[in-house]
């Protein structure tokens, strides 16, 4: 889905900080001047994008989420902990041969344990601070 957004500041050679624009019925093309306006946001969503083009602080531009791995985590973020459930439930009731209220423990213990990959994932996501987007063009 390709979003407008402005270029904030540059991180590094390739990457800058864009400040990320909500889709509006104006299109912002009235840059926000006029005094009844509630299209903007009311705060920044702030993001890394590759910066194949040059764009400079201040540059309307742009751009797509970048490719990657987007489903394999959705999958792990939802998939593993429904999986946890699931598995503690089996466990006990067909192998534990507990009571259904315990069994429900052992489920609420299998979510929990679906939850930390999801966790781990996050953490590795955040500490690695990749480019979230890709800058196509400047528009303004």
């Amino acid at each position: 889905m390709v979003q407008n957004a402005i270029v904030k500041k540059i991180i590094r050679e390739g990457v800058a900080e864009v400040s990320l624009l909500r889709q509006m019925e104006c299109g912002l093309h009235c840059d926000g001047a006029c005094a009844g306006c509630s299209a903007k946001p009311p705060q920044e969503i702030l993001a890394l994008a590759s910066n194949g083009i040059g764009a400079k602080p201040g540059d309307f531009v742009e751009v797509e989420p970048a490719g990657g791995h987007n489903i394999s985590t959705s999958v792990a973020v939802f998939l593993l902990p429904c999986v946890g459930l699931g598995l503690g439930y089996a466990l006990g009731v067909n192998l534990l041969r507990l009571g259904e209220v315990t069994s429900l423990l052992t489920a609420a213990l299998g979510l929990a344990a679906g939850f930390v990959p999801a966790f781990l994932m996050d953490r590795a996501i955040t500490a690695r601070k990749a480019p979230e987007f890709s800058i196509l063009k400047q528009l303004r």
